[in-house]
């Protein structure tokens, strides 16, 4: 009998470990490995920072920047350091939300780090869990058989229910507010995690754009279960972006709910932007 040397040893501990995690929560695993897969597959060959565990990093080269400016105030105290601005930028999405909802399901480390790590990767195929400002939502998805195939079951929308009531006491001038007021430290994280041209801004409003075409379905939609996982059955509602998908899942009346609401964000912060050519001084950027 062949005798096993450490580093074979140590393979078949690391394999013995993952069978005993895949038949404990199969879902979580599969979930983290492909946030594992995205984040190594796609790194940025150079960062100007280390990226805050758990935030991916960017899986194609970054947009090209719309010839926009953001009107920003004039600072009336300094910034802290993107590293520290927990407390401080804490503090100020807390009194969006309130105490309560912040303290329940907000995530108050890397913050900022997150918040843009997360925007950018909702108009793409993941948005690894591991790097959500927010908590997922309890329970797993909910679904019901329907002849033959699967469906989403209406009941799941209940999991959703204290996003909704955080995003209903939103208010879009005060949220666009809060984000110029510390938007230089989101225009450096978005070149921490590694695009150095270009403006986190103009990557919000795409995203934002993306999110508003998000099918608004009819009727729950089918699903297939090739695996563990549920899939669409509709190769095209497979192919939406991760953003997309969410808002389908959430259902029809809370879907609409959340575009209204991105709808005024979108059109406050066009209030606050002008053309690049006819600018008169320079957007601030780290």
């Amino acid at each position: 009998m062949k005798r096993l040397d450490g580093v074979e040893i140590g393979a078949l501990i690391v394999l013995m470990a993952a069978i005993v995690l895949a038949l404990l929560h199969w879902e979580s695993v599969q979930r983290m490995l492909g946030y594992v897969l995205h984040d190594h597959q796609h790194a940025p060959v150079a960062t100007t920072a280390a990226v805050a565990p758990g935030v991916s990093a960017p899986i194609a080269s970054a947009p090209a920047s719309a010839p926009t400016q953001l009107q920003l105030p004039a600072a009336s105290r300094q910034l802290p350091s993107l590293a520290r601005s927990d407390r401080d930028f804490g503090s100020a999405v807390s009194s969006l939300v309130g105490r309560k909802a912040f303290a329940e399901w907000w995530v108050p480390d890397h913050l900022i780090l997150h918040l843009v790590s997360t925007v950018d990767n909702l108009a793409r195929a993941q948005a690894p869990v591991a790097a959500w400002p927010v908590r997922p939502a309890p329970g797993r998805l909910q679904v019901r058989a329907d002849g033959k195939a699967w469906v989403i079951d209406p009941a799941n929308d209940a999991r959703y229910a204290p996003y909704m009531v955080a995003i209903r006491m939103i208010d879009p001038a005060r949220v666009v507010s809060v984000y110029l007021d510390f938007y230089p430290l989101f225009q450096q994280a978005w070149r921490e995690l590694g695009y150095p041209k270009g403006q986190f801004n103009d990557r919000l409003l795409q995203v934002i754009d993306n999110l508003l075409a998000a099918p608004e379905l009819d009727s729950p939609p089918r699903l297939v279960q090739p695996h563990v996982l549920f899939r669409y059955a509709d190769p095209g509602l497979e192919a939406a972006s991760a953003g997309q998908k969410i808002l389908m899942r959430i259902g029809p009346a809370d879907e609409r709910e959340v575009k209204a609401k991105l709808r005024a964000l979108r059109a406050e912060l066009l209030r606050h932007m002008r053309a690049a050519a006819s600018a008169s001084t320079p957007m601030q950027q780290s």
